[in-house]
């Protein structure tokens, strides 16, 4: 059986299709919580997971941090320098143990990470902009411009990070085992496609 590594881009229903599919699969699901509690069983001082994304991502931060690194928060600064250094094999070694066995990983920078693994089933979710704004719209009840921020937001983040962690770009297709059109099945299709693929 395989480890599967779902990227989704937000709106595109990842989280629901990684919960069915490692249901279907009778595997465990492990998304950022989860693999923040096996960071910490790793490390005892592995970093808080919630909002580091936006934490480390970005040219603008990683100026702000040089520049602090020469005033009085100059020990913060390093700390959060040498954060980013060890981060991504912190990273690595997490998803590597969780990937022990099979399972779903629901964390954008798994098919960078675990490349090499020799029964990853690497997947990237898409669809068009417009669609995954009206989907975060109506899963979120908001508003069309607040869904449209929110959705070009993660987009950023996302790609940040990964960029950041792996100097990979998300969207290279040769990253991925499968890159589907979410618009285009049900969740039930999609969990199919995912288990026959594995």
């Amino acid at each position: 059986m395989a480890v599967w590594t779902i990227a989704a881009e937000e709106g595109a229903g990842g989280a629901r299709v990684a919960a069915e599919l490692a249901a279907a699969a009778g595997v465990p699901l492990f998304d950022r919580e989860r693999l923040g509690d096996l960071a910490h069983a790793l490390r005892v001082d592995a970093p808080d997971l919630a909002g580091l994304e936006e934490r480390v991502g970005g040219r603008a931060t990683a100026f702000l941090l040089s520049i602090a690194m020469l005033g009085p928060a100059a020990e913060e600064a390093f700390s959060e320098f040498e954060l980013r250094q060890t981060l991504p094999e912190l990273a690595r070694a997490v998803l590597k143990d969780a990937a022990h066995s099979p399972c779903v990983l629901l964390v954008v920078t798994a098919a960078a990470a675990l490349r090499d693994h020799p029964s990853a089933v690497h997947v990237r979710l898409r669809a068009s902009l417009e669609w995954r704004i009206a989907s975060y719209a109506r899963e979120h009840l908001l508003d069309r411009a607040a869904a449209e921020h929110a959705v070009k937001h993660d987009d950023h983040v996302k790609r940040t990070w990964v960029k950041t962690l792996y100097d990979a770009d998300i969207d290279d297709e040769r990253l991925y085992s499968l890159v589907l059109d979410a618009s285009r099945f049900s969740v039930e299709r999609l969990v199919a496609i995912l288990l026959a693929a594995g």
